[in-house]
C-alpha cells in the first residue's frame, strides 16, 4: 500500500520532539522564571480541533501538576456577543498550527490587554497569533500538507508536558519527557494492523478514555470522522456511563485508550460492562498492563503500545500508533486521508 502524506507526517514525530528539547529549552526555561515571579492564579486555553484536544490535555496537566483551575476558552463570548473576559491573573494559552484564525487572535488579544500572560504554542512562529502573545513556543513540526493534523499535535502535547514538568520542578516528569522521542520510535513500530478488518465495515463508534486518556480519544475521535468518514464519538469512560451507553450494541466494536494510573481499574470496570451487554472492546494498553492481566479476559482485541514510559508521556505513544493505523484504515474504506471531502488546511473561524 502506498504511503500517504498522513502517514509519512506522523512518521516524523519523533524527530520533532527531539528537536524541541534540542531548541526550546531556553524559552521554555525563560517562561517558568516569569512564571515564578508571577505566579497566575488560573489558566485559560484557546483552540480549536485538534488544537482543542490539546487543550483538555494541558487542563489535566495544569490541575493535577500544579493545582490551577484551567478552562476553554469559548471564542464566541468574545467575537459574536462582545464581551471582554477579566483575565487579570490568568495564564492564557493559545494553541493554533497555522496561529491564523481571526477568532483565536481576538481572543489572545483580549487577554493579553486586560494583564494577562499570553503564550502561543504554535508551528508559524511569524503567525498572527505568535505576534499577539507575551511568549512563542515553537512546534518545530515543520510544514504539515496533510489536511488531518498529526506531528503538530503529538508536538503541542510534548510541550505542554515539558512546560508543566519545569514549571513543576518535577524531576521524574522532566527525566522521563525526555525519553519521548525514542518511545515515540517504539510507537511506530506497533502492529495494530488487526484492527483494519474489524474498523473498516463500521458506520459509528465510541472511543472511550479517561484522564490523561480522554483527550486522546477526543483526537481519535475526530480523525475517523476526518479520515474515514466514520461517525465516531468520544467519551469519558465516566460520563459515558450516563446517557450515552444505551448506545452500547451487541457485536458492535468500541475503542478504548488506557495509561497505567488512577484511571485504569475503571476503564477495566467500562470494559466488563460493555462485554456484558455483547459489544466488543479493541483496547490499547502497554504491554505491562496486559501482563497483569488487565483487559485479559474483556477485550476482542489487543493494540499493544511500547512499555509504559509515564503515565501522562503514554498518550503521545497511543496517538502516534493510532494515526497510522487510521491513515491505512481510511485508504481501505476508499477515502484520501490527506484531502478528506470538504475540508482545507487552514480553517478560519471568526
Amino acid at each position: 500500500m502506498k504511503q500517504t502524506v498522513m502517514e509519512k507526517e506522523a512518521l516524523q514525530a519523533p524527530e520533532v520532539i527531539a528537536r524541541q528539547f534540542k531548541e526550546n529549552q531556553g524559552i521554555l526555561l525563560d517562561i517558568c522564571r516569569f512564571l515564578d515571579k508571577n505566579p497566575p492564579s488560573y489558566v485559560v486555553t484557546i483552540g480549536r480541533g485538534s488544537s482543542d484536544h490539546a487543550c483538555t490535555f494541558a487542563k489535566y496537566l495544569f490541575e493535577t501538576k500544579l493545582g490551577l483551575p484551567t478552562v476553554s476558552a469559548a471564542p464566541s463570548v468574545l467575537t459574536l456577543y462582545g464581551s471582554e473576559l477579566k483575565l487579570n491573573g490568568a495564564l492564557v494559552i493559545g494553541i493554533s498550527q497555522s496561529g491564523k484564525s481571526p477568532d483565536i487572535c481576538d481572543v489572545m488579544r483580549g487577554a493579553k490587554k486586560s494583564g494577562a500572560t499570553t503564550i502561543a504554542i504554535v508551528n508559524d512562529v511569524n503567525s498572527p497569533l505568535a505576534k499577539t502573545a507575551q511568549f512563542i513556543l515553537p512546534m518545530l513540526a515543520g510544514e504539515e500538507h496533510a489536511v488531518a493534523a498529526t506531528k503538530s499535535y503529538i508536538a503541542s502535547l510534548s510541550l505542554l508536558i515539558q512546560l508543566v514538568a519545569l514549571y513543576a520542578k518535577n524531576k521524574r516528569l522532566i527525566k522521563k519527557a525526555s525519553l519521548l522521542p525514542e518511545r515515540l520510535a517504539a510507537a511506530i513500530d506497533m502492529d495494530w494492523s488487526a484492527a483494519l478488518p474489524i474498523l473498516a465495515p463500521v458506520k459509528h463508534t465510541l472511543v472511550l478514555g479517561r484522564g490523561f486518556g480522554f483527550p486522546t480519544a477526543q483526537e481519535a475521535a475526530l480523525k475517523f470522522k476526518e479520515t474515514c468518514v466514520l461517525h465516531a464519538e468520544a467519551f469519558s469512560g465516566a460520563e459515558v456511563l450516563h446517557g450515552p451507553f444505551a448506545l452500547i450494541r451487541k457485536d458492535h466494536p468500541y475503542l478504548m485508550f488506557t495509561q497505567g494510573d488512577n484511571a485504569l481499574e475503571g476503564m477495566l470496570h467500562l470494559a466488563q460492562r460493555i462485554k456484558q451487554l455483547g459489544g466488543e472492546i479493541i483496547v490499547a494498553a502497554s504491554p505491562d498492563n496486559i501482563a497483569n492481566n488487565y483487559f485479559h479476559d474483556v477485550s476482542s482485541l489487543k493494540l499493544l503500545l511500547p512499555p509504559s514510559l509515564h503515565p501522562i508521556c503514554d498518550p503521545l505513544m497511543t496517538i502516534q500508533a493510532f494515526y497510522l493505523m487510521i491513515a491505512r484504515l481510511a485508504v481501505e474504506r476508499g477515502y484520501n486521508p490527506d484531502a478528506p471531502d470538504n475540508l482545507q488546511k487552514i480553517t478560519e473561524t471568526v
